[in-house]
């Protein structure tokens, strides 16, 4: 197949889920088109990116000098007027039509697309939509979190999502949410948001009492729990280091938290690593916390794949039980999960795991398992193949119809 992916950003680097997807498509020899709507401004990127043989276009933001483009042949195409979403009113219209064009052009440029996939289901991935209508191809997204648990209004997330041929959710917590809380009507497949398994090699030994997270500082992650209970862990006497990779928002407001608890000494930011630091620190790490919350937003994490890669490492994990973090980690079995906004059970749990090295080790090796055998990317990447297929027959075989992009 030939398949134009679009993204927010790309390469992004906390979006590895994106990468994994699309290098695992690579090399099965499908071939990616990628229209980003806005460039990247981070200089560390994955490996797997020099792997990829792929054309990337990124979008032309609009202006005022823009307005006559809204004019040409491909937007005042019927059928693309007539799939054309007014219910967000003339300006936000007038915005999917711009982009909706450039990528309209993208694929007039590269002539032969089966298939567009859309990462993200935000209003401006309208956009695609109308492309595919005025292709004749089919159109799919992938709905993930922010975008779903935190939108600006419930009504434009199912108009948004009906737009589309097949709705993707990374868990059947999602695909719960989407149609009991939301309505969507759609066709929806689970396909989990993971990584390669085999990319991370287990680890055969830790530093002692090192604790790891790696997530973007942001509120939904819990970081203010985990600090709260390294802070604690050290008041009951562990000799702890805690080690945080990434990046975002809440990054001076959780320094300052460090800062008022005296354990400055304790923690160290480490902003965005390479892949081969990450790989480092997760073997390093004795443990690793995730303390997911529900945001004041309402946003939140469903199964992060931070927690699979360190799953995948043979890293013992301690989260929370919200969304659909059960689906990827049975408690007390392959991880510790503790109810959210808790720092007290937090540390219960990770000094549970301190104490006893050999229930550590038994949950971090069936941690190593269980993605392994449910998450590993060729199983998600299969799912995902089906489902393309699947709308590609859907649409009685019809390839890219190409005409002018004017």
């Amino acid at each position: 197949m030939r398949i134009l992916y679009t993204v927010n950003e790309f390469p992004k680097l906390s979006e590895s889920f994106v990468i994994n997807e699309l290098y695992e498509l690579k090399q099965r020899g499908h071939d990616i088109v990628v229209f980003s709507f806005t460039r990247p401004d981070e200089e560390v990127t994955h490996e797997e990116i020099s792997g990829m043989d792929i054309s990337v276009y990124y979008a032309k933001q609009p202006s005022l000098t823009s307005l006559p483009e809204l004019f040409s042949k491909s937007v005042l195409n019927p059928k693309v007027l007539r799939h054309a979403a007014f219910f967000e009113g003339p300006l936000h219209h007038a915005y999917y039509l711009h982009f909706g064009k450039q990528i309209i052009e993208v694929i007039n440029k590269e002539e032969e697309i089966d298939l567009i996939h859309a990462h993200f289901a935000a209003p401006n991935r309208l956009a695609c939509t109308y492309a595919a209508v005025y292709y004749e191809i089919p159109c799919t997204v992938t709905a993930h979190a922010y975008e779903i648990f935190s939108p600006p209004s419930l009504k434009r997330l199912q108009r948004v999502c009906s737009r589309f041929d097949h709705v993707i959710v990374p868990s059947e917590y999602n695909k719960r949410y989407l149609s009991e809380e939301i309505g969507v009507e759609t066709d929806m497949t689970v396909v989990p948001a993971t990584t390669s398994v085999d990319k991370f090699e287990p680890s055969d030994g830790c530093v002692s009492g090192r604790l790891l997270t790696v997530a973007r500082l942001v509120e939904k992650k819990g970081y203010e729990y985990a600090i709260d209970a390294v802070t604690e862990l050290i008041d009951r006497g562990y000799d702890v280091e805690y080690h945080i990779v990434g990046t975002g928002e809440r990054e001076e407001t959780l320094r300052s938290r460090v800062r008022e608890h005296g354990i400055e000494d304790y923690v160290k930011f480490l902003g965005h690593v390479s892949d081969e630091r990450l790989e480092t620190e997760l073997h390093e790490a004795e443990l690793f916390v995730l303390p997911c919350v529900i945001a004041s937003d309402g946003d939140r994490d469903v199964a992060p794949v931070a927690l699979k890669e360190a799953m995948a490492t043979q890293t013992a994990c301690v989260s929370t039980s919200i969304s659909a973090i059960p689906e990827l980690i049975t408690d007390g079995h392959d991880g510790i999960l503790v109810e959210p906004n808790d720092s007290e059970a937090l540390v219960d749990a990770l000094s549970s795991l301190l104490d006893d090295q050999n229930r550590r080790k038994e949950i971090a090796a069936n941690g190593r398992k269980t993605v392994e055998s449910k998450f590993d990317i060729s199983q998600a990447v299969d799912e995902l193949v089906s489902v393309f297929q699947s709308c590609i027959q859907s649409h009685n075989g019809h390839g890219t119809r190409v005409v002018d992009g004017d």
